[in-house]
């Protein structure tokens, strides 16, 4: 299934200013939790990586709840609720140090796909509820 047709099923895929709005607001999450004295850096770095396929959060980040924006398949649309191993493999390329500011410069691309989410064959998408 080629992209364009998993967007128009979405109708649109989310802008590069909702998903940046969308990563500050799970970067403050990310920093509140890292500075709980002895154990939150441990609960930080959890958020970071899985935070797009939190069972509890149905799928969504705190930032894309509030962005009513969400990440999905591209092949079969199904958002990544519960699929920890996608939502990592999205995220490895923005821990790269100096890579990260290019992945993520690459939702300016014509695609709108950061390399983490080519990697794990996903789209971000605006949340049709």
């Amino acid at each position: 299934m080629i992209i364009d047709d998993v967007v128009q099923e979405h109708k649109e895929k989310a802008t590069a200013g909702q998903r940046f709005l969308a990563s500050l607001i799970d970067g403050i999450i990310q920093i509140v939790l890292s500075i709980i004295p002895l154990i939150g850096w441990f609960f930080g770095l959890a958020y970071y990586f899985t935070k797009d396929s939190l069972p509890f959060l149905n799928g969504q980040s705190f930032g894309k709840k509030a962005m009513n924006i969400r990440v999905v398949k591209a092949d079969t649309q199904d958002p990544i609720t519960g699929n920890i191993g996608t939502n990592v493999l999205r995220q490895v390329s923005l821990a790269i140090p100096i890579f990260d500011l290019i992945d993520a410069l690459m939702v300016f691309s014509e695609s709108q796909q950061r390399f983490g989410d080519r990697w794990a064959n996903t789209i971000v998408v605006k949340d049709p509820k």
